[in-house]
């Protein structure tokens, strides 16, 4: 069964979008939850949330957010055990206790994972029926969170990992008859627009994963491409002025983006 085909049927068919990530992201909750099973996790529930923080868009961001979500449960641990231990639990020294997460966090730059570190410190400090006992629970909950993580990250990379590259031929091919279309009429312009805004976010995406990236192709080339198209919109704003020069000039440009672009798609095809 060839499982991208039949998840294009399911997001034809189903009115709530469902992508190749949402199938990896059951994937790694599945994989997560039967470990869970095991006794290398204490608790699936710091797993699992490490799991899915894990899974992000690109291989880079499930690294980076990954990194960070381990590093910030580690925190909250830390300073969740140390108020516990001195019995710190008044109104005041909980506000503390979350203002230094806060501040850790912050510094360490790691602000995306405040919130779960929050949690993580106040369920150490409040919980007063740690299994184990204070250290083993606080040592515990970081090895869950940290295992999830993992599991998020290697499926993320491993199992159909994010195909920056043929999503970035897609765009190019399409803007080049966009692009062609738009020469002999400006309705296409919102579409030309469009297209340039979301080209960017994909070769975003792809120089994240660049080193994750097996494709013999020229990532020089590629910026270039993308970096003269940005300027396409540009040129068609100001390409059908009275003023015979201007008008050649910006033709001239768009006519130079399009051939650099169906060299760059030429050169794609041959590898992807």
């Amino acid at each position: 069964m060839d499982i991208k085909k039949t998840i294009k049927k399911v997001k034809h068919y189903c009115p709530i979008p469902i992508g190749m990530r949402t199938f990896k992201t059951w994937i790694a909750a599945t994989l997560t939850a039967t470990v869970g099973l095991s006794p290398i996790i204490g608790n699936p529930f710091y797993a699992l949330m490490g799991t899915v923080f894990g899974m992000q868009n690109t291989v880079s961001n499930s690294f980076k957010m990954g990194q960070g979500r381990v590093i910030g449960t580690a925190i909250g641990a830390f300073i969740g055990f140390i108020f516990a231990y001195f019995k710190l639990n008044s109104p005041p020294a909980i506000g503390l206790a979350i203002v230094l997460v806060i501040l850790i966090c912050g510094l360490l730059k790691i602000t995306h994972s405040i919130l779960i570190t929050v949690t993580l410190c106040l369920l150490i400090m409040l919980n007063p029926s740690r299994e184990g006992g204070l250290f083993n629970y606080t040592l515990f909950r970081t090895i869950d969170t940290a295992i999830g993580v993992i599991i998020g990250f290697l499926v993320n990379r491993f199992i159909f990992p994010p195909n920056h590259l043929k999503a970035l031929g897609v765009k190019l091919e399409n803007l080049c008859i966009v692009t062609k279309k738009a020469l002999k009429d400006d309705n296409e312009l919102p579409e030309l627009k469009k297209l340039l805004s979301t080209l960017a976010l994909i070769h975003k995406n792809y120089q994240l994963d660049e080193k994750y990236d097996n494709h013999d192709v020229s990532n020089e080339n590629l910026r270039k491409t993308v970096e003269v198209c940005e300027d396409l919109y540009f040129h068609f704003k100001n390409f059908k002025t009275s003023d015979l020069t201007i008008r050649c000039y910006h033709t001239d440009k768009i006519n130079e983006t399009l051939v650099l672009l169906e060299d760059t798609l030429n050169a794609l095809k041959g590898v992807i």
